[in-house]
């Protein structure tokens, strides 16, 4: 399945946001205020959950057009993690179980606010503007990233393949890889033409390697498959796994 747009990635953000303070707000609605126990257990099981949330949520989330927004991600999860430090001072402060589950109620109210103003913050809409203005050397980079966590074979399909692509990306390579290349005619610049004199050469280095010509409206967007993933370095999803 594709990566969600970034529109839907909000609004399942914003939805695993109510469900992780679902709890906490349970207990600023208790008619009978919470002990010190409840907020020791309410502290044990919130923090796992808030850093799964912030390493796979918001770490996507935050991430538009390839390019990472940090300051934003810093202020979607910092009232976040303030939260949770509140909760294990609850525990220990004594007496007043009322004044103790108020101050805990304002403390929500404003980690709400906060947290949802920062994720509307971040610039969704920029997404394409980003792509467009990406230059050379970060697709290089998202190449590079993507084939060197290779353990099994890399199947990598480029109309266009030229000389460059053995220099740049398959100079460090283990040698045991499977290698599939996939590519057009071409002519000198690109293509069979181009890269067959130094596909020899990696023939005779890499013992299960294999240089496939196909027709040229056969080929169509670049695409690597490492191992068991799928990525497609043109385009703004190429520094997610997309199959």
């Amino acid at each position: 399945m594709g990566k969600q747009s970034k529109a839907a990635e909000r609004s399942t953000l914003v939805l695993q946001l109510g469900r992780l303070l679902a709890p906490i707000y349970e207990l600023t609605e208790r008619s009978t205020p919470p002990t010190s126990a409840d907020y020791r257990i309410a502290a044990a099981t919130f923090r796992p959950d808030l850093d799964q949330w912030n390493n796979n949520g918001v770490g996507q989330f935050v991430v538009v057009g390839g390019y990472r927004f940090g300051h934003e991600l810093n202020d979607i999860v910092r009232e976040m993690y303030q939260l949770a430090e509140v909760l294990p001072v609850l525990a220990r402060q004594g007496g007043d179980l009322a004044g103790r589950q108020a101050s805990l109620k304002d403390k929500l109210r404003k980690c709400q606010e906060v947290t949802l103003e920062a994720i509307d913050r971040v610039p969704i809409e920029w997404e394409s503007r980003l792509f467009e203005a990406r230059t050379p050397f970060t697709v290089y980079m998202h190449v590079r990233d993507a084939i060197s966590t290779a353990k099994m074979r890399i199947h990598y399909f480029d109309r266009y393949l030229a000389t460059d692509f053995f220099h740049l990306y398959m100079r460090d390579l283990s040698r045991s890889l499977e290698i599939r290349l996939v590519t057009t005619q071409g002519n000198p610049d690109y293509g069979v033409a181009n890269v067959g004199a130094v596909s020899v050469l990696a023939a005779a280095e890499f013992g299960n390697y294999q240089l496939i010509q196909c027709h040229h409206a056969d080929l169509h967007d670049r695409n690597i498959r490492v191992d068991d993933q799928v990525f497609f370095p043109v385009h703004p999803e190429s520094a997610y796994q997309l199959g």
